[in-house]
């Protein structure tokens, strides 16, 4: 497994990058988001003060090739080997380099932010669910990327293009590791905790059920066996 940053110090800056990212959503003229003057604990600080004005969504697309990922494989899935999210390519090797991501939905960037040799650059953005579903909110982490298309504090649209694949400066083979968190302030993941899935939800199985007004349109990623990965993009 390659080395990582410590996730101590991926949260530090993580939380770091939020507050230049909300000083920018208020530059750019967006929903105000008041930041406290006190200390506050962050997650009841989202939810009281910026989950009210996230845009509402219950249809999702898949983050390569939406709407429904034709073409796409699942490299390495979800709780293997304690592995915290997908991670997802089109081709082997560096082949899907610069590959488009784009946000899954309806959302805001909390945090755009290059960690260079560790994950490349990587995108959170927040998803507010309609009123009755659960979990109420999640928060995505698109990380491996090449290119960053957005900034912190930024409000999206499902179907836009947020980045481009990347392998971390040539560290993996070329591919999305992405995960989905029902829980904020998380911070920047390590990528593997078998000891650890709190906080976390299986990407592909949330798309499944989050399809809004397209439910009857199957996901189309292919799930690579053990023996079929070698070449592939990964984590692992």
């Amino acid at each position: 497994m390659a080395s990582r940053i410590s996730y101590l110090v991926g949260l530090a800056v993580w939380i770091a990058a939020l507050w230049l990212g909300l000083d920018f959503a208020g530059r750019q003229k967006q929903p105000p988001v008041a930041v406290p003057t006190t200390h506050r604990d962050w997650v009841e600080f989202f939810v009281e003060d910026i989950l009210p004005s996230l845009p509402v969504t219950d249809e999702f697309d898949t983050p390569l090739r939406p709407p429904d990922g034709e073409g796409v494989f699942i490299t390495f899935p979800y709780r293997e080997s304690g592995h915290m999210g997908e991670d997802w390519s089109t081709a082997k090797g560096d082949a899907a380099l610069d590959e488009p991501v784009y946000s899954v939905a309806d959302g805001w960037v909390s945090v755009a932010q290059d960690f260079e040799n560790a994950w490349g650059k990587v995108v959170f953005i927040c998803y507010r669910l309609p009123d009755g579903r659960y979990p109420p909110f999640v928060e995505v982490e698109y990380t491996m990327l090449n290119t960053m298309d957005v900034a912190g504090g930024q409000f999206v649209k499902r179907g836009q293009r947020i980045g481009a694949v990347g392998n971390a400066k040539g560290i993996y083979k070329a591919h999305l590791h992405w995960e989905v968190r029902w829980a904020v302030g998380k911070g920047l993941s390590n990528g593997f905790d078998p000891a650890n899935p709190d906080g976390w939800l299986g990407p592909s199985d949330f798309l499944a059920a989050h399809r809004g007004d397209r439910f009857k349109s199957p996901l189309l990623p292919k799930l690579l066996s053990p023996t079929e990965r070698d070449g592939w993009g990964t984590d692992y």
